[in-house]
């Protein structure tokens, strides 16, 4: 009888009792330049097909790993990005330049998940600029979460990941600067020339 409650605290310690929450569902205590959350900008992030489409890689054993045959990676990064700096921007849009950004982010991110010790373990990034081209900062997360079946857990997991990058985003002086100012929109000729150095935007599903 002992040893199961010993047992049972230890998968509880180790993250394996409780479930994670949505993107979403995210929110932020922060104010920006003495302004509440959302704040009134206007967001792209921008993910690249060949980023969309990269899938999970396991690790299956000490010396071999595998890509996951159904499971996306690229696609739950980018949906957890949006649904937890929608929580932060009043306007937040993937791969949608007529948005007419004022803030243009590149998430990336990487996630692995470890069959034999059944942890999905994550590192997270939020490259920003103006929608002109001027750097913000690169603002990054980690994660890692007990799980034996990383396919629901792997979207929740990108959105704790991203929720500490954010809050790094929110507390960095360029963005307070940003905020102050009124989030101006850039000349648009300077936005057309930058926006082409991102690469080609994605086919809509």
């Amino acid at each position: 009888m002992m040893r199961a409650g010993i047992m049972m605290l230890a998968a509880l310690l180790a993250g394996c009792g409780a479930s994670l929450p949505p993107p979403e569902t995210v929110r932020f205590d922060h104010k920006v330049a003495g302004q509440t959350l959302p704040l009134p900008a206007r967001v792209m992030l921008y993910v690249g097909q060949e980023d969309l489409d990269r899938p999970l890689k396991m690790q299956v054993t000490t010396l071999h790993s595998e890509d996951s045959p159904d499971v996306k990676e690229g696609r739950a990064l980018a949906q957890a990005a949006t649904g937890v700096l929608r929580a932060a921007f009043a306007r937040v849009a993937l791969n949608e330049s007529s948005v007419r950004p004022q803030i243009v982010i590149r998430p990336s991110g990487k996630a692995v998940w470890y069959k034999l010790d059944g942890e999905l373990r994550l590192g997270c990034g939020l490259d920003a600029y103006t929608a002109d081209g001027f750097p913000l900062g690169t603002f990054v997360g980690r994660f890692r979460t007990s799980t034996n079946d990383y396919r629901p857990d792997l979207l929740p997991a990108y959105g704790q990941c991203l929720k500490r990058a954010t809050e790094r985003l929110l507390e960095s002086p360029a963005l307070a600067r940003l905020a102050a100012a009124g989030f101006r929109d850039p000349p648009p000729a300077s936005v057309e020339a930058w926006m082409r150095t991102l690469g080609p935007f994605p086919t809509p599903p």
